[in-house]
């Protein structure tokens, strides 16, 4: 890559920014003491734009961008120092051709992952705001390195930037948002996932958007709701493609070029369902981890797509392709954003199905199935190390591309925390009963960090030898033979007799 195409050559100065956290400067407190329920994150506001009498009806984005670059103790959490690095360098070069690239801008975490989330305009070049984003990760994760964290880096898998992030190691999704002149609200929920799946977010889409059990709304509202939504499914086990396509499952090299031939282009193999006319077909195909509903768009009067409302980053990093080949280990921490109420769900309607505490593949190393854990934004991981789900909505002023307010949809002292007690009993009672037996682990073809198992597998292997089954005779000795031996005519001219034979 050449020069930087973002920031002027000098920092951005930090009055130029509104924060969340002096909203009541000057005002009277009309509470005397808050009780904390989240770690609320501050929002960072550009005031030219959202104190503007008369914004520009633009086209407008909100983005949001993820990455491992380096947990405490371990995949636990991210560090406050790493984050504010992160914060300060896109603060510092938030501009593109004499305009900010974010009006607003939010910087969290989810266990051990920092993600950004900002609103920003069509007129800012989408692979720009990228390369904001991987260079300011890079900052993070020679912070992490600096203070010794574990992984410093760990997500940012390409070896460098090559114009967009998607096939690099972050997760990162963009919505656009409406045009409209009357009304300027619009909320939009951000959900980040850590230690965990893409095919974790097909609980949102197959249950609010679908299921009249979770979203009341289905039936009753009289919003384009009421005409379903259509589905956009896409396949992402490469892997799978390629032995579908003829390469063999043994054959690495046959593997990983297949792989990287489809890979080719950043094309996605996808299927567009609508429900509720293919309720069944969605069902069927999104209860594995190969397929994930990656957009979701509302219907008009003829029932055809009209409006994405649903994103995620439908995306498995060990679909891309490193040093080490097709080899990076590691679940893919997704991140998703949906539109809420009008013609969508509400946040609670989205969020409700996490509420039975469903099964998801991640966790420790990895290489389990194991309960959720709907968490509060900016909480840590524990319990061998998650897998761990957060939830927060935002007002958004669509006309100054202002986040204006932030709530926690899994905030404390909600019924979130009666299911924070049973998806922990439930998962120490499941992970200690099975341990490293199946259905506890994955599939070993889903095991990540495994190459002690692989040798462990190779070695055993070779110990195996090909025998005749074992069976017994009729004086009761037993031995390797031909599945039959001297019971089978004792056991036929029993059967002649017609009474059946006693086998002990």
């Amino acid at each position: 890559m050449g020069a930087r195409r973002y920031g002027d050559g000098r920092p951005v100065a930090m009055d130029a920014y509104h924060q969340s956290k002096h909203e009541l400067d000057g005002l009277p407190n009309t509470v005397t003491e808050k009780i904390p329920v989240t770690n609320t994150p501050n929002i960072f506001s550009y005031k030219s734009y959202v104190f503007a009498k008369n914004p520009a009806l633009v086209r407008r984005f909100i983005k949001a961008t993820k990455a491992d670059v380096g947990g405490v103790g371990g995949h636990v959490v991210a560090a406050d120092e790493v984050k504010s690095i992160i914060a300060k360098y896109v603060l510092d070069n938030n501009s593109y051709r004499g305009e900010p690239i974010f009006t607003s801008l939010i910087v969290t975490h989810t266990g051990d992952d920092c993600a950004l989330t900002g609103i920003m305009a069509e007129s800012v070049d989408m692979s720009v705001v990228d390369e904001l984003m991987w260079d300011a990760l890079q900052e993070g994760a020679t912070k992490a390195a600096e203070l010794g964290l574990y992984g410093p880096g760990q997500d940012l898998v390409a070896d460098a930037f090559t114009g967009n992030l998607r096939g690099a190691g972050p997760a990162t999704v963009a919505l656009p948002f409406p045009v409209r002149k009357d009304n300027p609200s619009q909320t939009v929920l951000v959900s980040f996932a850590d230690k965990t799946e893409p095919m974790a977010f097909n609980h949102y889409a197959t249950g609010a958007y679908m299921l009249p059990r979770f979203n009341t709304g289905l039936i009753i509202a009289a919003s384009k709701m009421k005409r379903g939504y259509i589905f956009e499914i896409v396949d992402l086990d490469t892997k799978a493609q390629a032995i579908e396509a003829g390469a063999h499952p043994r054959d690495p090299k046959a593997l990983d070029g297949k792989m990287e031939e489809l890979a080719k282009g950043l094309q996605e193999k996808v299927i567009t369902l609508r429900a509720p006319e293919d309720l069944y077909d969605i069902e069927g195909l999104t209860r594995s981890s190969r397929f994930v509903i990656a957009r979701i768009w509302s219907r008009n009067e003829k029932g055809e797509r009209d409006q994405l409302g649903y994103i995620c980053s439908a995306e498995r990093l060990h679909n891309i392709k490193t040093k080490k080949g097709f080899t990076y280990g590691g679940k893919d921490d997704p991140v998703l954003l949906a539109f809420a109420q009008g013609d969508w769900p509400a946040p609670g309607e989205i969020t409700s199905p996490w509420a039975t505490a469903p099964m998801v593949a991640g966790d420790c190393r990895g290489s389990h199935n194991l309960h959720i854990l709907p968490m509060p934004i900016n909480s840590q991981t524990s319990y061998w190390s998650g897998p761990i789900l957060s939830a927060i909505t935002l007002s958004c002023n669509i006309h100054t591309g202002r986040i204006g307010a932030i709530s926690d949809q899994f905030a404390l002292g909600t019924p979130w925390d009666e299911v924070r007690r049973t998806a922990s009993q439930l998962a120490i009672q499941f992970r200690h009963a099975h341990g490293v037996k199946q259905p506890a682990t994955l599939h070993e073809d889903e095991l990540e960090y495994q190459e002690g198992w692989k040798e462990r597998r190779a070695r055993l292997e070779l110990q195996f030898e090909t025998k005749p089954p074992l069976t017994f005779t009729d004086n009761g000795a037993h031995g390797h033979g031909n599945g039959h031996g001297a019971a089978a005519p004792k056991a036929a001219a029993a059967a002649g007799k017609g009474r059946p034979e006693e086998i002990d």
